[in-house]
C-alpha cells in the first residue's frame, strides 16, 4: 500500500514539473526534444495547454548592450590621470 502512495505521490510531482516546464516553453516559443518530452510526461493536461495556450515568438536570450565605446572613453580617461599623476611626481622631484 505505501509503495503505491509513494509512486502515486513521485508521478504527481513528475507530471507538475512537466506541466509547468511545457508551459513556459511554449510561452517562450522554444522547440525541441526537451518540448517535445515534457509534453509527453505532461500528458493530459498539457494538450489543454497545446490548445489554449497562446505561443510568443520571443528571444529566449537577448544579448547584453554595446558598451565598448563606454569602456574605451574610461580606459582613455584612467590612462590621461595617471600620466597626469606621473608627470607631476616627476616635477616635484626635479624641483
Amino acid at each position: 500500500m505505501s509503495d503505491y502512495i509513494l509512486e502515486a505521490v513521485i508521478g504527481f510531482i513528475v507530471w507538475s514539473v512537466a506541466n509547468v516546464v511545457y508551459l513556459d516553453m511554449v510561452r517562450g516559443g522554444t522547440r525541441g526534444f526537451r518540448r517535445l518530452v515534457a509534453f509527453w510526461m505532461g500528458t493530459p493536461t498539457t494538450i489543454l495547454t497545446l490548445l489554449f495556450v497562446r505561443r510568443e515568438n520571443r528571444v529566449a536570450f537577448e544579448p547584453p548592450p554595446d558598451d565598448d565605446q563606454q569602456l574605451l572613453e574610461e580606459i582613455r580617461r584612467d590612462r590621461r590621470t595617471r600620466a597626469l599623476g606621473e608627470a607631476r611626481e616627476t616635477t616635484e622631484e626635479e624641483a
